[in-house]
């Protein structure tokens, strides 16, 4: 949770925040940069009431409504955003306070941007990735609300591929699952090799097993010509697990069950728990 200091001592003025400054702060931060930053909230209010700018910018181009998102400071970000803070704006490299909500994990602070107009997800391959920053740090909560505002489950970046990949190669479970009930495509990943190949190189055979449920391809190929468990630790769980998996036919039961979801389509898989069958086998369509 969110502390708001809220104290008499915070009513500060502008000249007494530009000297209370610590010596670790950027020489062109603002007063509501430091005020947002540490979550003081009476002082944000004060000096916007005396007219210092909600959009103002570092050399960096970091905004106040940066700084309250990474502190995780929703009151200060909302008054920064009734007062009229820009939701997109971007620093030099592209992050959003969007991004930084991501980052520190603020299913709040996420929520707050995303209906005040935030973009669900990066605009360019080139630009940091909320749902890659999300997945990455295993801030599920994060992945679950950005799907549901339709950021793009398969969004690939040059770098760090698609988010799915990013999960497995991060040996985050959890985000890896909500991606996948997300409707991700199991076999995309970053140019040629697959999130399977991630989540084997990192010797996550939980990961690796979910991946399969949801129909990796265990035979798949990356750049090396190399399949999944030739890219596994020798000797770990993951190259046992595979070898035994490969000699192994599929049931009857998961082809079936992937076959009527690639026919549903990602779009429609919310669809789902409306189908008229029983309780059991939509369960088992959303593999609960």
């Amino acid at each position: 949770m969110e502390e708001e200091h809220d104290d008499d001592d915070d009513v500060w003025n502008a000249s007494a925040v530009i000297l209370d400054i610590d010596s670790g702060s950027w020489a062109d931060r603002s007063p509501l940069h430091d005020a947002a930053s540490q979550g003081r909230l009476l002082a944000l209010k004060t000096l916007i009431a005396q007219g210092h700018s909600v959009n103002a910018l570092t050399v960096d181009h970091v905004s106040p409504l940066h700084e309250a998102c990474i502190g995780n400071h929703v009151s200060c970000a909302r008054t920064l955003i009734d007062s009229g803070a820009n939701v997109n704006v971007t620093t030099i490299d592209g992050v959003t306070p969007l991004f930084n909500a991501c980052s520190t994990g603020s299913v709040t602070c996420l929520e707050l941007l995303l209906e005040c107009g935030a973009r669900p997800q990066a605009m360019a391959p080139c630009q940091p990735s909320p749902i890659h920053e999300a997945a990455s740090r295993g801030h599920s909560q994060c992945v679950e609300v950005l799907i549901s505002w339709g950021a793009d489950v398969d969004y690939e970046t040059r770098n760090m591929g698609t988010p799915l990949y990013t999960s497995c190669r991060c040996r985050e479970f959890v985000c890896a699952r909500k991606l996948l009930d997300g409707g991700a495509n199991v076999q995309r990943g970053r140019l040629m090799e697959t999130p399977l190949h991630a989540a084997a190189q990192r010797d996550s055979v939980g990961i690796v097993k979910l991946l399969l449920e949801f129909g990796a391809d265990v035979n798949a190929r990356n750049l090396s010509f190399k399949r999944p468990v030739e890219v596994a630790p020798p000797g770990g769980l993951t190259e046992g697990f595979l070898l035994i998996y490969e000699a192994t036919p599929r049931s009857l039961g998961q082809l079936c069950r992937q076959q009527i979801r690639e026919c549903l389509g990602r779009t429609r898989l919310h669809l789902i728990p409306h189908l008229p069958l029983p309780k059991a086998l939509k369960k088992f369509l959303q593999y609960r």
